[in-house]
């Protein structure tokens, strides 16, 4: 897990910033986010993905399932986020994931 996070001041412009399950949503991905490359349950995760479940993001941020869909796809929308869903699990990948970080 990454310890410290920058975001710019522009972010409150932002569509991420906007709605505040969605903004909750994004830091924690940030948070959560792989740092390095690495095999888990057989998939290949690269620097700035997270392989996860509506259900354990729902945990980690505290949102309903609901909440985590629509920021989800608000976010996927935007530009900030891409997803790939199985019913096993969801990919997520942070777009531009090193410009967040310090």
């Amino acid at each position: 897990m990454v310890e410290s996070i920058r975001l710019d001041g522009s972010i409150m412009e932002s569509k991420a910033y906007q709605n505040a399950a969605r903004f909750k949503l994004f830091v924690t991905l940030l948070f959560i986010a792989e740092q390095e490359a690495r095999e888990v349950d057989g998939v290949k995760l690269l620097r700035g993905e997270v392989l996860t479940s509506l259900n354990r993001l729902a945990e980690q941020s505290m949102l309903t399932i609901k909440q985590i869909r629509n920021a989800l796809s608000a976010l996927r929308k935007a530009g900030y986020i891409t997803t790939i869903t199985t019913h096993q699990y969801t990919l997520v990948k942070i777009c531009n994931y090193d410009s967040y970080l310090i």
